[in-house]
């Protein structure tokens, strides 16, 4: 599944679909958006990517051992990271 280029095409396929549908979610959500905020979403986003990537391409590899055990290592941060970012984006300063 892993070794061919169909994979990596759909999940380029959804990268750009989820890029074009954060503008309106955002403004559906009610976050204020400027560039930095946008800037940690994408880098967010392809922090996942690379939790997503990383093990699969292990596991591709048929080193499945590792790419389970590189999992956790990656997921736990990234949900971490997710979290604060959510929290981030919804904080307001009270006037």
């Amino acid at each position: 599944m892993f070794q061919g280029a169909l994979f990596w095409m759909i999940m380029g396929a959804l990268s750009v679909l989820i890029g074009i549908s954060a503008v309106i979610w955002a403004k559906d959500l009610g976050f204020k958006m400027n560039w930095f905020k946008w800037v940690l979403v994408v880098l967010w986003y392809l922090l996942l990517l690379l939790t997503v990537a990383s093990p699969l391409t292990l596991i591709g590899e048929n080193e499945a051992v590792a790419g389970y055990r590189i999992l956790p290592f990656l997921l736990v941060p990234t949900i971490i990271l997710g979290v604060a970012l959510w929290r981030y984006l919804k904080f307001e300063p009270k006037k």
